[in-house]
């Protein structure tokens, strides 16, 4: 059973079960904990008891998070208790806001238990560390005649302090105000762009692309002329040979009379939480059936198209399509099947449109396409090509002896890109033109 841990815990939160789990987690570890609802009440009792940590939630009511933790750092008597954000507000934003009011950390929700473990650990270690250099500095200045034995006690702390600092999962580097590498710490090597030897004396402009020179040293110049921390995200290609996602905080570290500045850079591997970020993003805007664009994200996209046509007076062109008669397949042969044929119809759509085109499934049987840079008689001309091609596609084995066929109703913008024109306009003319189609005998196109 592993070694009980001591310190105490202020958790504040204005959700019950995230109280309850965290104090559960953190109690089972041997912490003493306190919770507290609001800012107002981890204030009164942040101020009382003098907790050696708090675990602070953003979006909270009466006083949200950073205004909590920024009264917390204006207070003597609270001002050095460690500060671990906890919240589901994971922009680039929220995290600068965070760590500007005085935060140490930030852990998005929902969050790893044993992340959390791990991080209070962390922290409360370099507060206990950090206690014991000061102690150490006091016992320096009180007792001179003992100078010999206190230095030895401070190269003691330093060299655990060090020995922590390497054993942390993150690359850290020192830089001057030029961006040169003055000393690169890194136990996964394997991260780094490059051989640590080739790093050191050499600039951040000879060794990372230009994008990520220009946002490295932005960072660097905003912390050295600001005094505040910085916190940037990039992508760089690693030695391992993978492009990997990188969190880098940017803190000036001191900065002498002739103005010369150094800066520490703590960069952190996080590129599974991007790409857990991008994989929820694509589900939001997929239809989980057919995995063309779902109605939400086709509106979006069609509506930025329609308004960049009409701005640089280019052509467009959308086009209806609904499948005729498809109740009689659901209803022969089950939706199961009805659903393979609704994937193969988006398939072969998708290998005959253009990457321009954007298709989306608008409803049911329904679809939408988006044809940039088209005029009414090529998205007549596409609409067609897609009919005839839908009329011979393969299906489902046992559906071969029911006819597949579609109808289309294809509307364009206006020839003088009237700026009053709307995306809905757009796809009622084409959604009226459908209804013609439909009612001309169906498998067929018509213009509106």
């Amino acid at each position: 059973m592993a070694n009980k841990l001591e310190g105490s815990i202020l958790v504040v939160d204005d959700m019950p079960e995230n109280v309850a789990l965290l104090s559960r987690i953190l109690a089972k570890q041997g912490y003493t904990v306190q919770t507290a609802d609001n800012g107002p009440q981890a204030l009164t009792i942040a101020q009382t008891v003098s907790p050696d940590l708090i675990l602070l939630d953003i979006n909270m009511p009466e006083k949200d998070g950073i205004e909590t933790c920024t009264h917390l750092k204006q207070d003597a008597r609270t001002r050095d208790i460690p500060v671990i954000f906890i919240s589901a507000l994971d922009g680039i934003e929220d995290k600068i806001k965070a760590f500007q009011a005085g935060g140490v950390d930030f852990i998005p929700k929902p969050f790893d238990y044993q992340e959390v473990q791990a991080r209070v650990e962390t922290h409360l270690a370099l507060l206990r560390l950090r206690v014991q250099l000061q102690a150490a500095n006091r016992e320096l200045t009180s007792q001179l005649g003992e100078l010999t034995h206190s230095q030895e006690l401070l190269r003691e702390r330093q060299m655990k302090l060090d020995a922590f600092v390497n054993a942390l999962p993150s690359l850290s580097f020192i830089y001057d105000e030029e961006g040169r590498y003055l000393e690169v710490m890194a136990n996964e090597t394997s991260l780094l762009s490059t051989d640590v030897d080739k790093l050191k004396g050499h600039l951040i402009a000879e060794m990372m692309p230009p994008h990520v020179t220009v946002l490295m040293m932005d960072a660097i110049q905003q912390a050295i002329g600001t005094g505040k921390t910085q916190v940037i995200e990039y992508q760089i290609q690693v030695l391992a040979g993978d492009e990997r996602w990188f969190e880098g905080r940017i803190a000036l570290m001191e900065k002498n009379a002739e103005g010369h500045s150094k800066v520490v850079f703590i960069a952190t591997d996080i590129t599974q939480r991007i790409q857990l970020y991008q994989e929820v993003q694509r589900l939001a805007n997929q239809d989980p059936l057919t995995a063309c664009f779902n109605r939400r994200h086709f509106m979006t996209l069609a509506e930025q198209e329609l308004q960049r046509a009409i701005r640089y007076q280019h052509t467009l062109s959308l086009v209806m399509l609904d499948i005729d008669q498809f109740k009689i397949f659901n209803d022969l042969y089950g939706h199961q099947i009805g659903d393979q044929i609704l994937c193969e119809l988006v398939n072969l759509c998708q290998k005959k449109l253009r990457s321009i085109d954007i298709l989306g499934r608008y409803g049911g049987e329904e679809f939408i396409i988006l044809l940039p840079e088209t005029v009414a008689s090529g998205g007549l001309q596409v609409a067609e090509r897609l009919r005839e091609s839908i009329e011979k596609m393969e299906r489902v084995s046992i559906t071969k002896k029911s006819p597949l066929t579609v109808s289309m109703g294809v509307a364009s913008l206006n020839s003088n890109n009237d700026p009053a024109q709307t995306l809905d306009m757009l796809i009622k003319r084409a959604d009226q033109a459908l209804y013609a189609a439909k009612s001309a005998g169906r498998n067929s196109v018509r213009v509106g």
